[in-house]
């Protein structure tokens, strides 16, 4: 795609440091920020105590604090990595010594970045750090979404940053032909049998409840059925889907981009995808670009 094309940038969900180390993350990214001539947006997350961690051998005891403290740690790496020659860091999770990490970025002085934010701390630890968020109506639906973005620029400190950092918003969509359509095949995507929803609960310790319990009040997307879903997803038809993204921007001035998950789970197939994409393309991309020219 990058060879392609020449505005477009190419950002990433959570990138984990639960998975990666933060020198990895770092050369990784530099080198896509390269190949996409400096249009990488990287997103850094990483909840330790999360099944997936576990897969790996981490400990399910570890609290949320803990989780967001060794996130920071991992950013404050990487940022070396990404602007020194040689790097020498002694931190309570990772240390390094005197290490060369190449390459650098194309971005002066580094590519945006911006926390994977799923329970409420979290929106307000990421305007702390000076970077920006990407927040999920799955984990913090709408009603909550007004309140972590407002949250998000009070905690922006005054002094020492970049007051513009961007707060995003990634929500399951999904266009057809028609509503019924839509319905229908994302209805694959809540199956009460979902594999992460069965889980044992294994990551409580590290959000303070349940596996996708993370907004204050309302549970996420794994405790819901397929009902509850349309509430903080978009499944319709073009016309729907239009309506819904003009509402969500009306709600969410402060927004500065949507991102659209169109297969949440996997479960649809790849050519219903590929009609969905198309569909937003020719019918959904035209009508909301014309509002902001």
């Amino acid at each position: 795609a990058a060879q392609h094309t020449e505005r477009i940038r190419f950002g990433t969900l959570a990138a984990q440091f639960n998975l990666h180390h933060p020198l990895h993350m770092a050369t990784q990214a530099a080198t896509c920020d390269i190949l996409t001539n400096g249009r990488l947006d990287l997103c850094l997350g990483g909840r330790w105590g999360s099944p997936a961690g576990q897969t790996f051998g981490q400990s399910g005891d570890i609290s949320g604090h803990e989780s967001r403290e060794r996130v920071a740690e991992g950013i404050e790496l990487v940022k070396m990595a990404w602007t020194r020659e040689r790097v020498n860091f002694q931190g309570r999770y990772w240390s390094v010594k005197d290490q060369p990490v190449l390459p650098h970025p194309q971005q002066q002085p580094h590519p945006p970045l911006l926390l994977a934010a799923n329970s409420d701390e979290t929106f307000r630890y990421a305007a702390g750090l000076g970077i920006g968020v990407i927040g999920t109506t799955l984990s913090q639906p709408m009603p909550r979404m007004t309140d972590r973005l407002r949250e998000f620029e009070d905690a922006m400190p005054a002094d020492g940053c970049d007051q513009s950092q961007p707060f995003n918003v990634n929500i399951s969509f999904f266009v057809a032909e028609t509503r019924q359509k839509a319905h229908d095949l994302m209805r694959l995507n809540w199956r009460d049998d979902d594999v992460v929803s069965t889980v044992p609960d294994a990551s409580a310790s590290s959000v303070g409840t349940s596996r996708h319990s993370f907004s204050s009040g309302v549970g996420g997307w794994a405790t819901w059925d397929f009902d509850q879903a349309l509430d903080y997803s978009i499944y319709d038809d073009p016309q729907g889907c239009i309506e819904q993204l003009r509402s969500l921007r009306e709600q969410l001035p402060g927004m500065n981009e949507c991102i659209l998950e169109f297969n949440r789970r996997g479960r649809i197939p790849d050519e219903e995808i590929k009609k969905s994409l198309r569909l937003f393309a020719e019918k959904v991309m035209p009508e909301l670009a014309s509002e902001l020219r």
